[in-house]
């Protein structure tokens, strides 16, 4: 029986029963600051368009667009750093992708070119798309199931709320300072998060006591650099080997993240998601063009303010995307006597229509020129609805394959960047070209309608769909 964040079913070893609450809660404040950070990172640029469009004699758009390279870095890396993390664990991941995002840093403040600027940029995504992957793995190792939908939302709904508050902070700063500014700060963010990696967040990669031999053939120098830890028990926590010593086995690990898109239930879930996020981005990079302009004409710092209701908005969606979702899972594995990934979904059924409310407000506010109170009334129902939808969705995809649920996240993850990467190219256009209320309302119709379609069709024959693509079942869930 699980009781007080532990599971005796467990070796006391494990990190589960090992780490204590207060350690867990520290490693959970470092991995929610460091997926802040890095999307942070990608729209601090959204208060300062104008300057920067002045600097780089570019258009306010072409600003607007790094957003969409950065994503492209972002969704590449998470391919690249996850082997990393499966094979040499988590914290040489944590650690190596913060010393190299310091230079990162240094490079954007001092971009002489917007083509400099989008290439440091691009690099900075690649270098910080471990921070959409890799902690996500690390809640799976320390939380037990029942807990894990929360916290997992109390993570994603940092990656939600950041395109809220960097361009407050932008506008601010730019009021009064040049934009590099905003770079030397990104810079001594990065720098606070390398510090809470090294102090707060220990290895947490668990291998069963068959890979011990495995372990074994790391030398002590270097299980002492990957900080492993090795206690009796079942199993031991630490890296299971370096890539350069099995290179056959790191390009398996590797091709085990790409084998893992053939999986239906992920593939169609991610794709789906991905597109809905994009709606998420979109509207962000569109309320800076809007509000700048007639009739709203807002000030640059009133125009970062306004992103605070997106922000607000996202903060309303935890308990839907977290505790709700629980709750549905806790009461139909009572009532099925099976816990089944499937479940959670339910929660879903209330989120999409909310969403598509959410785009007809915006719609609306825009078309008729509404008060500017009621566009952000509406993206904070979308980005509360978009938190909820993001819960529940990366949950469900860790539990249909819970043993390899780096390689879940970065399909995933993969699909919500490439989507957002595209977003930020074409959907400030498609407003100003053929009208908010239709983009707007294709936008919701498409979540509601696919959603649905999706959500019902995954409870009614999700399970059939993974035994026939010989998926594992999840931890509880019993054999058709």
């Amino acid at each position: 029986m699980i009781k007080d964040g532990r599971n005796p079913d467990l070796p006391p070893n494990h990190p589960i029963n090992a780490l204590s609450n207060w350690r867990k809660a520290g490693i959970l404040a470092s991995l929610c600051y460091c997926t802040f950070l890095n999307i942070f990172v990608v729209t601090i640029i959204l208060g300062a368009l104008y300057p920067m469009a002045k600097d780089f004699h570019k258009t306010p758009g072409d600003i607007a667009n790094s957003v969409g390279y950065m994503f492209l870095g972002m969704a590449v890396g998470c391919l690249l750093w996850n082997p990393l993390s499966q094979t040499a664990g988590r914290r040489p991941v944590y650690l190596l992708g913060s010393v190299l995002l310091l230079p990162c840093g240094v490079w954007m403040a001092l971009s002489p070119s917007y083509g400099s600027f989008v290439a440091a940029r691009v690099i900075t995504g690649l270098f910080n798309s471990w921070s959409q992957t890799v902690p996500a793995s690390t809640i799976t190792d320390i939380y037990v199931e029942s807990v894990l939908g929360t916290k997992m939302v109390l993570y994603i709904v940092f990656i939600v709320i950041a395109p809220a508050i960097a361009p407050i902070v932008s506008a601010g700063i730019t009021q009064t300072k040049r934009w590099p500014v905003l770079f030397w700060l990104v810079l001594g963010m990065y720098g606070l998060q390398f510090i809470m990696f090294f102090f707060l967040v220990p290895e947490t990669m668990w291998n069963e006591d068959d890979n011990d031999q495995i372990a074994d053939s790391i030398s002590d120098g270097e299980k002492a650099g990957a900080v492993t830890t090795h206690i009796e028990g079942n199993g031991h926590v630490g890296a299971a080997y370096w890539p350069w010593q099995r290179p056959g086995e790191y390009l398996s690990v590797f091709l085990s993240t790409i084998i893992m898109f053939k999986y239906l239930v992920i593939f169609l879930v991610s794709f789906f998601y991905g597109s809905t996020f994009a709606w998420s981005v979109g509207i962000s990079v569109v309320l800076p063009q809007v509000y700048a302009a007639p009739p709203y004409n807002f000030s640059p710092l009133a125009t970062g303010a306004a992103f605070l209701a997106f922000g607000i908005g996202g903060v309303f969606g935890i308990p839907l995307g977290g505790i709700l979702a629980d709750k549905c899972m806790s009461h139909m594995t009572k009532k099925t006597g099976s816990r089944e990934p499937e479940h959670r979904l339910w929660a879903l059924i209330p989120m999409l229509p909310l969403f598509f409310v959410s785009c007809v407000i915006a719609g609306c506010a825009l078309k008729y020129h509404l008060h500017w109170i009621a566009f952000l009334f509406g993206g904070g129902i979308m980005f509360c609805s978009m938190t909820a939808i993001t819960g529940v969705f990366a949950t469900y995809v860790i539990e249909c394959y819970f043993t390899k649920a780096v390689d879940t996240q970065a399909v995933f993850t993969f699909w919500r960047l490439m989507w957002a990467f595209a977003a930020a190219f074409f959907v400030a256009q498609w407003g100003f070209e053929r009208g908010w209320m239709e983009e707007f309302m294709v936008q919701g119709a498409l979540t509601l309608g696919l959603g649905l379609i999706l959500s019902f069709g995954l409870i009614w024959k999700g399970k059939q769909l993974r035994l026939w693509q010989k998926m594992p079942l999840c931890p509880g869930e019993a054999a058709l």
